[in-house]
């Protein structure tokens, strides 16, 4: 039965694909003669209408596939890539009797009586899914209801595409090999976003890192109202990034917010992408514009995060040192840690791996200073360094792909956004930031304290101690004897005589993390003062025990 629904599938796709290409080519061949080409069937339609239609009738899982080409700019002319923009949240929408059925199987209430108010009209669509306003205790939000035959639809469409590319290989057609890599990961992530508890999930998450980002907005959401295939949340004032643009093409003023900059708001979008992945290790991997909002003061406000990327601790530092090493073309650096994040398989050639992104390299760099360091796009190099990586049997881990992925779709973003922006600089000067943030809390933390305080409080409260019995002893007229301070070492400490510092010490260390750029070096000292008084204060807290206890033990 399954196997008979992809064949039925399969066979949709390849007469849809066919019958708009020969209208294609009939109509363009038949322009020379106007009294044949009005007896031609449908409207003459220029390839990248023609293209976009022909997606928007398959569906399915191939309309992703189109938003994906979308943001490919370098690797699709900017007709095709400006026509296939309306794909990100202008797709046929499906009828309102599938929402209430969907309603009644998931909450066996209709959305009327679920919600105080809710719009049978919805307000966007996409290959997933579409999205509906409504009101739920006086709150504003956003209701989006899965399409009813995605499921069955994504098993034929994932073997439609697996034939594509097995055609692509076997055929050795080379001028579709930059289609091989990106299909074979939009495989591997498509089913994530098919649960939307998954989804909300993620939100929550995402949600809990940006909360001290003021430049960063993820909507929280309503349990209550959220199943696999509903999902309600906080509605975001504001239009997508997709509407902009298609605004923009069209000639009119854009209704964004009055004080939007593309550069300022481009350069948010890069600190957040890589302050999620770098320093909370979870991040939004579907950036297209259709799930990014404009809101006031050039906030970034994210939707739909079906899908999204975690990072461990360990891929994190290697993609830092990997993504500064690409910036600032350090080859050899870049291929170090690239290998770290790797599986290799047995005919891994990592000889011929360096040999060839050296040449590639090349021509990645601009030798000017005054211009942009990368020649290239980050797309492109990031396409040719895993065509290489698979030529060579090196495989990037999934969640790295994830990450390539994202970057590879923000850079797209940022062509067509605010082309002016240098990002390969601005990758840099971001990376150097997450590294020193990193070093800093790594020397800060509470296990650093933990050992730190443990190993030393005690040797700093013996200095004291020493200094303080060399006085007396001086005073005194006593010959210091040096045997005492040996046996005064023996003593054991005394139990939580160092709390004070523990507390006032990590106070500094978390006001020099969460706040730096608040801090002036006066403000710094004087807690670091207080310390090194502290500690003083605590060693002469007992000087005549400690030192009688030392000569009790002097033969």
């Amino acid at each position: 039965m399954r196997a008979k629904a992809s064949l039925s599938r399969f066979k949709n796709v390849f007469f849809t694909v066919a019958r708009h290409a020969v209208l294609h080519i009939v109509h363009q061949r038949a322009a020379r003669w106007p009294r044949l080409a009005r007896r031609i069937p449908g409207t003459r339609l220029s390839g990248p209408r023609r293209l976009r239609l022909a997606i928007e009738e398959i569906g399915g899982t191939f309309i992703k596939f189109g938003q994906m080409l979308a943001m490919q700019s370098d690797l699709m002319p900017l007709e095709y890539c400006a026509a296939l923009f309306s794909l990100f949240d202008q797709v046929p929408a499906f009828p309102y009797s599938d929402v209430e059925k969907t309603f009644l199987e998931d909450l066996q209430r209709r959305p009327q009586e679920v919600f105080d108010q809710f719009d049978p009209a919805p307000v966007a669509t996409g290959s997933i899914g579409q999205v509906h306003v409504a009101m739920l205790q006086g709150k504003k939000v956003a209701v989006k209801i899965r399409r009813p035959t995605i499921l069955s639809d994504f098993d034929a469409d994932i073997a439609t595409l697996r034939f594509t590319v097995g055609t692509v290989k076997l055929l050795r057609i080379r001028s579709l090999y930059w289609i091989v890599a990106p299909t074979e990961e939009f495989i591997a992530w498509t089913r994530e976003e098919l649960d939307y508890r998954r989804e909300a999930h993620y939100m929550d998450e995402l949600g809990h890192n940006a909360k001290d980002n003021a430049q960063e907005k993820v909507p929280a959401v309503f349990w209550s109202c959220t199943t696999t295939r509903i999902l309600t949340v906080e509605f975001l004032d504001g239009i997508t990034i997709s509407e902009y643009l298609r605004q923009r093409e069209a000639g009119k003023v854009p209704a964004a917010s009055p004080d939007f900059d593309p550069g300022i708001y481009g350069a948010r979008l890069i600190d957040n992408f890589l302050g999620d992945a770098f320093r909370h290790g979870m991040f939004h991997a579907d950036l297209h514009p259709g799930n990014l909002m404009i809101m006031p003061g050039n906030v970034v406000g994210y939707i739909d995060f079906g899908i999204s990327g975690i990072l461990s601790r360990y891929s994190r530092r290697h993609l830092i040192s990997m993504t500064l090493a690409y910036a600032r073309g350090d080859i050899e650096g870049m291929c170090e840690a690239f290998f770290r994040i790797t599986t290799f398989d047995k005919k891994a050639d990592t000889g011929s791996f360096h040999r060839q992104l050296k040449e590639l390299s090349s021509t990645w760099y601009g030798a000017d200073k005054s211009e942009s360091r990368l020649r290239k796009s980050i797309t492109s190099i990031m396409l040719e360094l895993l065509l290489l990586s698979r030529a060579s049997g090196i495989w990037p881990q999934r969640d790295v792909i994830k990450y390539i992925r994202s970057a590879i779709a923000l850079d797209g973003l940022m062509k067509t956004l605010s082309p002016g922006l240098d990002i390969g600089r601005h990758l840099e000067e971001a990376c150097e930031r997450h590294i020193k943030r990193d070093a800093f809390r790594s020397l800060v933390s509470l296990e650093t304290l933990s050992g730190w305080f443990g190993g030393n409080v005690r040797l700093v409260r013996d200095g004291f101690l020493r200094t303080f019995a060399i006085l007396r002893r001086a005073g005194a007229g006593t010959p210091p004897a040096s045997a005492s301070f040996a046996a005064n070492s023996k003593t054991p400490a005394r139990k939580g005589g160092a709390w004070p510092l523990h507390v006032l010490w990590i106070a500094v260390c978390l006001a020099a993390i969460w706040r730096p750029q608040r801090l002036t070096p006066l403000q710094l000292a004087i807690p670091l003062v207080l310390v090194l008084a502290l500690v003083a204060w605590q060693a002469l807290r007992h000087p005549r025990s400690s030192a009688s206890e030392a000569s009790s033990t002097q033969p």
